[in-house]
């Protein structure tokens, strides 16, 4: 190299995958207890998360322990576990699996004047785990999967069984593409799948070859849950709503052509007591950078 030549310039930004990885076994918060407005929230148990570079990520806390004995009076739990790992394959496709698992799940509330009740309401769930893999290849959209069938096992409210009615056909879609095209061609599939997606606008639902409802550039919010069975009532949807107690949400998923956010039990407690809970939501996801249209 002689004095007039100059070293090459780097390469400051490289083609690349930024990895997104996470997943949460529970969070819980208090609003109101009785009259009082207040903030009372217990720490998220069970969370893993993955930096841009990937890696692995595992968690296994205690149990809680409710230190606020108005908290440990609503909400109960055991066994939170998570993991995230994201790598890059031998052929240079991105992968994220993350994985979330609770046990032993109890949430009561109790009635109001208002909303009155013959005693307390309870929801119990023994075990609640999901496990989602994302597969990013360099070009083209990704692939996010269910590992296996999300787990609700033995769920009850109020001593009643309650029993999920899936969407297994919308579950299967994995790549956003297909899922669209099946809600724009299918008319089948278009009818089974109206009332699982959110009207964003809270305008009028679709038409048969609309598109998926969304707003610009965000997500479409949907449930793979299509119907509830509790005791000898069958509910059309994925909500729960008793009174004395609140609401309950199933199988959620924030989804768009990129990204999917599942959620498999969260609530909006009203009645005595007031706030939200979640139990079991994973975010796989990830994009190349530069990304590819």
């Amino acid at each position: 190299m002689t004095e007039n030549d100059s070293p090459a310039e780097p390469n400051r930004f490289p083609q690349r995958f930024v990895f997104h990885g996470n997943a949460v076994s529970a969070e819980t918060y208090l609003t109101r207890v009785g009259d009082a407005q207040t903030y009372l929230v217990h720490p998220v148990t069970g969370q893993s998360s993955l930096p841009v570079i990937g890696g692995h990520s595992e968690s296994a806390p205690p149990n809680p322990e409710w230190n606020i004995p108005e908290l440990g009076a609503v909400f109960d739990y055991t066994d939170a576990k998570t993991l995230a790992d994201g790598r890059l394959d031998e052929s240079g496709v991105a992968v994220t699996l993350v994985q979330a698992s609770v046990k032993n799940v109890r949430v009561t509330n109790q009635p109001t004047k208002d909303e009155p009740g013959p005693g307390p309401s309870e929801f119990r769930a023994a075990s609640l785990s999901m496990s989602i893999r994302s597969v990013h290849p360099q070009k083209g959209q990704p692939s996010i999967e269910f590992v296996d069938e999300p787990q609700f096992q033995q769920l009850t409210l109020d001593g009643k069984r309650i029993d999920l009615e899936l969407n297994k056909e919308l579950m299967a879609l994995s790549r956003w593409n297909d899922l669209k095209r099946r809600f724009q061609k299918d008319k089948d599939f278009f009818e089974q799948c109206l009332e699982c997606f959110g009207l964003p606008d809270l305008g009028q639902p679709p038409s048969f070859g609309d598109p998926i409802p969304r707003p610009v550039g965000g997500y479409a919010l949907c449930s793979f849950v299509r119907a509830i069975h509790w005791g000898d009532e069958t509910i059309k949807g994925h909500v729960l709503e008793r009174k004395g107690f609140g609401a309950i949400y199933f199988g959620e998923m924030l989804i768009n052509d990129r990204e999917r956010r599942v959620t498999m039990v969260r609530m909006r407690l009203r009645s005595a007591n007031s706030g939200q809970a979640v139990f079991v939501e994973t975010a796989p996801n990830g994009t190349w950078w530069p990304p590819h249209k």
